[in-house]
């Protein structure tokens, strides 16, 4: 197996870093784009010298009178504002008219002399924004992407997120504070892309019916145990072969160990949880000891695994080692279940399971977990539905907020805000919400 490539950060060095927010631009490092023009708000992709430079000017809704040309990033849904002063890290804004937490907007005529309006991403206040700016190969997240988003917070980055993946893709944000939890609700409330779930990380299993498989999980939650958390995670909802971007900041694990010391250690726990790091960068001078790690998901291969427990290699194993193998892939089927897939497999007489017959019992298996979601969020939807019309109703739709925010009760959503929602949800404008239209909310899990 080839060495992982751990590197350093490549992107803008030089001085003190400041949010730029909504007085315009942001101080960083000068670099370039592969050796293109010097930044501002840090090299995309750039050297790893520079002298730091003056924020630019402005503040929301435009480029100051500026001539601006966007550019696509090499990382699909991002982009790059180039200016005579200032290069900028861009996002397409979902909602148009509107900041998330004060960032300057730039507007530009498209192809057909269409408005495209566009958010300044600023990397002294999003991790993410400060890896692509430090030269990071791969986020992950291109447009149609389903993220897991773990340590939410407000919503800054989260925001740019549902930029990038667009209308086609998911964001499901779990953030645990419920202060934070007010305002990533507010900024879903115009983002239909992100579905917030206030709840704790450590506990995937509550918030298991509120997520279905995800392509990528990036994770900010700056607790000793986010290996783990991350782990406990990608176990419940990252698809095999997905991939995972972690931001590890050093000082909350071990404020005593030198930062290298903490990186390496967190790299061995993500490892051993079947989380393969193929990168590693650290966020100077955007963050102080802060790192990303990029890598996939690969648990155990089903054929790998039958080739574990086929002691004798005669390409067979019994019921009782088909019952081990399958609960080490942690499906944990009860026994009625196995015996059940047996059934249907195995031809009547015979007492031995080969590699594709196992192969045909995890698919089968996987369909029935399939349908017994869909059974459960019937029932959810069925206990909503309290006057049992078929349909739920904005009264009814309290009651879901309610559900998937763990009982917030100080957040309090007016009339206006409930009709604005199910107007987003509701497909065919009748005011109301079918089955069908409720399980699109949680797109990917049925």
């Amino acid at each position: 197996m080839g060495r992982p490539d751990f590197r350093g950060g490549r992107g803008g060095g030089g001085g003190r870093g400041r949010g730029g927010g909504d007085r315009g631009g942001f101080r960083g490092g000068r670099g370039g784009d592969r050796g293109g023009r010097g930044t501002r708000g840090g090299g995309v992709r750039g050297g790893s010298r520079g002298r730091g430079g003056r924020g630019g000017g402005g503040g929301r809704g435009g480029a100051g009178g500026k001539k601006v040309v966007v550019e696509p990033h090499r990382h699909p849904g991002v982009f790059i504002a180039r200016s005579k002063d200032d290069d900028m890290l861009l996002t397409k804004n979902m909602v148009v008219g509107e900041s998330v937490y004060g960032e300057k907007r730039i507007s530009v005529d498209g192809e057909n002399q269409e408005k495209i309006e566009y958010r300044v991403w600023n990397p002294f206040r999003s991790k993410l924004g400060a890896a692509i700016l430090s030269g990071v190969d791969n986020i992950h997240m291109p447009p149609g992407t389903k993220v897991l988003y773990l340590g939410a917070a407000s919503g800054t980055t989260v925001s740019h997120v549902s930029d990038i993946v667009g209308p086609e893709g998911l964001v499901y944000a779990v953030e645990f504070s419920h202060r934070s939890g007010r305002d990533l609700l507010n900024v879903a409330k115009k983002r239909t892309n992100i579905i917030p779930i206030i709840e704790d990380a450590r506990h995937p299993h509550k918030y298991r019916m509120l997520i279905g498989m995800v392509d990528t999980i990036f994770a900010d939650v700056a607790q000793p145990d986010q290996a783990r958390i991350v782990a406990l995670n990608a176990h419940h909802f990252l698809k095999n072969g997905g991939n995972f971007v972690i931001s590890i900041k050093a000082s909350c694990i071990d404020s005593t160990a030198s930062p290298e010391a903490v990186f390496a250690g967190e790299v061995k726990k993500l490892q051993s949880e079947k989380l393969k790091p193929k990168e590693q960068l650290t966020l100077e001078p955007y963050e102080r000891d802060h790192a990303i790690v990029v890598g996939n998901y690969r648990p155990v291969e089903y054929k790998q695994a039958f080739s574990l427990f086929d002691r004798d290699e005669d390409g067979l194993i019994n019921p009782k080692e088909l019952s081990y193998l399958i609960r080490s892939l942690e499906c944990n089927p009860s026994d009625n279940e196995i015996q059940s897939l047996i059934d249907r497999v195995i031809d009547e007489g015979s007492s031995l399971i080969d590699c594709n017959q196992f192969l045909i019992m995890m698919s089968l298996l996987h369909k029935t977990r399939d349908k017994d979601k869909r059974r459960e969020l019937h029932e959810i939807f069925t206990a909503i539905d309290t006057d049992n019309n078929g349909v739920i109703d904005s009264t009814e739709l309290r009651t879901i907020m309610r559900l998937i925010n763990s009982g917030v009760d100080d957040i309090k959503l007016t009339k206006e805000e409930i009709d604005e929602m199910i107007a987003e949800i509701d497909s065919d404008k009748d005011g109301r919400i079918t089955f069908n239209e409720f399980a699109r909310i949680f797109e990917g899990q049925i």
